[in-house]
């Protein structure tokens, strides 16, 4: 079933939005509340967490060709977190268990890059990074600190024109029930994550309004950005022993 949503006024708050909400779907017997609404809840949600999981997969480029797939697991209220990246030239992890232990381990595919950074694949064995050296990572918690902000933006930054034509269909996502919004990438300002996109599709589910995965596409291409894991990730922890190896730090 797909429908033409019409956004309420932007003047309305989010608990007038709430209010007018129930008030439509008790006298209409229910349906896709407005994309400006369930996003507004969407992202609410997502603040509050106290942890979360991000996954993008971009088998076909969409993003560029650096990354073709990323998984970022974070706790929001302390330093723990890991991240796991697939590129073209290598593989990288970087695990945080607090603010004065953190890991990384490579797996180098271009022959290139081992030239220039010596033996450092160390066949699935995780390096200890110095203290010293751990605001050098903070380039891959960027991207996770900005994801909620890039990801809303797409629907902050519509015009009213844009609102007025938005579709909206109920459907089924990996089993559960959501709606799917069709949204043109063309929102004002920075829009790291989602570059090269032409649409988004932004799938919530009907039963809590999270937000569970956008999709990014041109053309015939999709990249597959997913949330999970809400306030459910667990404590990271440091690698057993026999997994971390001696070579000294020497990036």
């Amino acid at each position: 079933m797909t429908q033409t949503m019409s956004p309420p006024p932007r003047l309305w708050t989010a608990t007038g939005l709430g209010i007018v909400a129930a008030l439509t779907l008790s006298s209409c017997g229910g349906g896709p509340p407005a994309l400006t609404e369930i996003a507004t809840e969407a992202r609410q949600s997502m603040e509050d967490a106290t942890s979360f999981t991000y996954t993008v997969t971009d088998p076909d480029g969409v993003h560029g060709d650096e990354l073709e797939l990323g998984e970022f697991s974070s706790h929001t209220d302390q330093v723990n977190y890991n991240i796991l990246l697939e590129m073209p030239q290598a593989d990288v992890e970087v695990r945080a268990v607090d603010e004065s232990n953190a890991f990384l381990r490579l797996n180098l595919k271009d022959e290139s890059l081992s030239e220039i950074l010596g033996n450092v694949d160390t066949d699935g064995q995780w390096i200890e990074v110095p203290e010293a050296e751990q605001e050098d990572l903070s380039e891959y918690t960027q991207d996770f600190d900005s994801i909620i902000e890039t990801t809303f933006s797409l629907i902050e930054g519509l015009s009213e024109e844009e609102l007025d034509t938005i579709e909206v269909e109920e459907t089924e996502l990996d089993g559960q029930a959501v709606y799917k919004y069709v949204v043109p990438a063309t929102a004002d300002g920075e829009t790291v994550h989602y570059t090269g996109a032409e649409t988004v599709e932004f799938y919530f589910l009907q039963e809590t309004s999270d937000l569970v995965q956008v999709d990014a596409s041109t053309g015939d291409s999709t990249a597959t950005h997913g949330f999970s894991d809400m306030d459910a990730v667990e404590v990271f922890e440091a690698p057993p022993e026999d997994e971390i190896s001696d070579l000294e730090w020497s990036f």
